[in-house]
């Protein structure tokens, strides 16, 4: 009997979990996204539900977030992709500092913050705090089905699609229209710590080369202690792309374990942003 499945449909259907892995290491927002929250733990019969929004309170880590040169309003969502678990993002404070701590058991979601830089204004530089009690040796950001990480910081940002996207891009940023509700950021760059690829390497993302991983800790050293960081994005960008970056339009914090299925925990303490002068 003659299949009645359509060839868009069909092609809608293979591209989707491209789609969710592309969703998971973007910032762009997803619909069941909601305000910045702590995130009780689920009962396991409904470890695949939405996540239930809660007020985020009890400490001033977004207040602490400071962001130069932007239009004010925005706010940190919890993004979920799908039916996967989520990460636990939890609004706290750890070795004397506001943090937000991220458990993720198996899980994948982003702290996303969209942004809405004025005409002119692009990245300067960030400035941000990580503190890691372990590392997995298992994750390799490098290869597909096994790009893992304890902490990552997202940067997104708008460019030419006309003249910088393949064919291929096209479509999965109109399948993440479709399915979504946003297309796929023109570019993004993830700051990571790892324990496979020393400090400096820029690592594509398996998936689609839009993305690029830029190792800013390597190795266990650190670990169990604030760690801050003070970076260049106009400069990170050029070295992961090899130009000039475009406006940045969107945050994200993600630590996520959905292939190993293991469980890792971290802190992200609060960030600096600084965007230059918005041009008339």
């Amino acid at each position: 009997m003659p299949s009645s499945i359509s060839r868009p449909s069909l092609l809608r259907s293979r591209c989707t979990l491209l789609l969710c892995a592309l969703l998971a290491a973007c910032a762009a927002p997803a619909p069941t996204s909601t305000d910045v929250a702590e995130v009780d733990e689920p009962e396991e019969s409904s470890r695949r539900a939405p996540v239930p929004p809660v007020v985020l309170d009890g400490t001033d880590w977004q207040n602490r977030n400071r962001i130069e040169g932007l239009v004010p309003g925005t706010h940190w969502e919890h993004q979920t992709y799908a039916s996967r678990r989520p990460t636990r993002y939890s609004a706290t404070e750890h070795a004397g500092r506001p943090a937000v701590m991220a458990r993720a058991d198996g899980a994948n979601s982003t702290l996303s913050l969209p942004l809405n830089p004025p005409p002119g204004a692009l990245p300067k530089r960030i400035r941000f705090s990580w503190f890691v009690p372990a590392l997995n040796p298992k994750f390799d950001l490098g290869e597909k089905g096994e790009d893992d990480a304890v902490v990552r910081m997202i940067l997104s940002f708008e460019g030419d699609r006309s003249t910088h996207w393949r064919a291929r891009d096209h479509l999965v940023s109109e399948l993440s229209s479709l399915i979504a509700g946003k297309p796929l950021p023109f570019a993004s760059i993830m700051y990571v710590w790892d324990s496979r690829y020393p400090a400096g390497t820029v690592i594509p993302n398996p998936y689609t080369d839009r993305i690029r991983q830029i190792v800013v800790e390597s190795g266990p050293d650190r670990l169990n202690q604030w760690v801050d960081f003070d970076r260049d994005i106009e400069a990170d960008f050029r070295r992961a792309f090899g130009e000039a970056p475009g406006p940045l339009v969107g945050l994200g914090l993600m630590s996520d374990t959905n292939n190993s299925g293991d469980s890792v925990t971290a802190w992200y303490g609060p960030m600096d942003l600084t965007l230059s002068t918005a041009t008339p």
